[in-house]
C-alpha cells in the first residue's frame, strides 16, 4: 500500500497542478489528506523521523519541520515563501517523504523509526538535564 503512495507522491511532485496543488501549503494539505484517507497511519512516525534528522526536539508540526530541514529556507510561514523557497520546500518534502516511506516499508521499519527517536529523545532529555543543572546557584 505504501508503494502506491510513493508513486502518487512522485507524480504530484512532477506535476503538482494536475493534482490541484500550486504551493507548499496546498501540497502539505494534499499529503495530510492522503494520511487522513489512510486513517492517519500513512505518516505515522514521520514527525519523529524528521526530528531525528533535525537533531533536536521541537513542538512544530511535520510541515514546519520540513521547512526547517530545507536548505536556504528555514522556519518561516508556509504561505509567505518566495518562489525559490517554494521550489526548494516542494522538492525537500517529496525527498523526505520518499525516504521515510522507504524506511517504513521495510520489515519493522516503523518500529525502527520509533526506536531511533526514543534513543535520540533520551539523549536530548539528558542534555536538557545537564543544561538545567548549569543554572543552579
Amino acid at each position: 500500500m505504501i508503494s502506491h503512495f510513493r508513486d502518487l507522491f512522485q507524480r504530484v511532485r512532477l506535476r503538482p497542478g494536475m493534482y490541484g496543488v500550486q504551493n507548499y501549503a496546498e501540497t502539505t494539505s494534499f499529503v495530510t489528506g492522503c494520511d487522513a484517507a489512510m486513517g492517519w497511519m500513512l505518516l505515522e512516525g514521520f514527525r519523529e523521523w524528521l526530528l531525528v534528522r533535525l537533531g533536536s526536539e521541537s513542538s512544530l508540526v511535520w510541515s514546519a519541520l520540513v521547512l526547517e530541514l530545507t536548505p536556504g529556507v528555514g522556519l518561516q510561514p508556509a504561505r509567505q515563501l518566495s518562489a525559490e523557497a517554494e521550489t526548494a520546500a516542494h522538492d525537500q518534502l517529496f525527498d523526505l517523504l520518499d525516504q521515510f516511506l522507504t524506511v517504513k516499508e521495510q520489515h519493522d521499519g516503523l518500529r525502527q523509526v520509533f526506536a531511533e527517536y526514543a534513543a535520540r529523545r533520551s539523549e536530548w532529555d539528558a542534555a536538557d538535564e545537564l543544561d538545567d543543572g548549569d543554572d543552579a546557584p
